[in-house]
């Protein structure tokens, strides 16, 4: 009876085992990945919670930034669409702060957190470049705010500012191609002529939509929080890891 006894305790506690362990299956791309997890220690849903962490620390978080594509569309950019994007930062920061994740991905959650501070930051510093100079000048990073000063100065600033941007652009691409001075002179054409042809047109909407929108808006992209997405593959590999162990497996279709 002893003996019998002991038999349906381990073969209970065989079956505790077995009811822990529960295979997660999910797709990325062109792959199929499955692993074993302890259900004991986290739930099927903070897996997944985990796992939208770190596909969305590699891509926007809140809508895209429209550029004013006319005179109209500029004039009408207003305090409004600031406070439009202030709710959808809220709502966006409030759903991804009320994510259950597994404990390994709680610095990744905070890392995606002040990843959307960055891209808020950045998009309402923009919009405020065009509704409010005077208060995107004093919020923004002294270096970025160069690029917007001149919109409280004169016209003729405006367009000297410019001018000095399209060069010092054209100057920092040309670090790219360092050993073909063919293909720099034949960049460096390409955006002067580009510059010439948007200052005929309309110098001033030109001049106004370089600033913000491309010099101004990637200065503070820059200097924004933000994961390399090499480091974030590199962590997702790790977290599968520490979740899944030997079992993780992953199947991928050849192209």
């Amino acid at each position: 009876m002893k003996g019998l006894t002991t038999a349906l305790i381990v073969a209970s506690m065989a079956m505790t085992t077995i009811a822990q362990a529960q295979i997660y299956k999910w797709e990325d791309g062109y792959c199929r990945m499955q692993g074993d997890f302890d259900s004991k220690k986290y739930t099927a849903k903070q897996i997944e919670n985990s796992h939208y962490v770190m596909n969305q620390l590699s891509t926007l978080n809140l809508e895209i930034l429209s550029t004013p594509q006319s005179v109209t569309e500029m004039k009408q950019l207003s305090y409004g669409d600031v406070d439009a994007l202030d709710k959808e930062y809220a709502q966006v920061k409030n759903d991804v702060e009320k994510l259950k994740v597994v404990p390994q991905a709680q610095t990744y959650k905070q890392d995606l957190l002040k990843s959307i501070e960055g891209e808020y930051t950045t998009n309402k510093l923009v919009l405020l470049a065009y509704v409010d100079p005077a208060e995107a000048i004093k919020k923004s990073p002294p270096i970025c705010k160069t690029y917007i000063e001149p919109l409280l100065q004169s016209e003729s600033a405006i367009q000297n500012r410019w001018r000095k941007a399209v060069e010092e652009n054209i100057k920092e691409q040309a670090k790219d191609y360092a050993d073909d001075p063919d293909l720099i002179k034949s960049q460096r054409k390409l955006a002067m002529d580009r510059y010439q042809e948007e200052k005929a047109t309309n110098a001033s909407f030109y001049a106004h939509k370089d600033l913000i929108s491309y010099h101004f808006n990637n200065c503070l992209v820059n200097t924004a929080y933000r994961v390399d997405s090499d480091v974030v593959f590199a962590d997702s590999q790790k977290l599968n890891k520490a979740l899944f162990g030997k079992s993780f497996k992953e199947i991928c279709d050849e192209d």
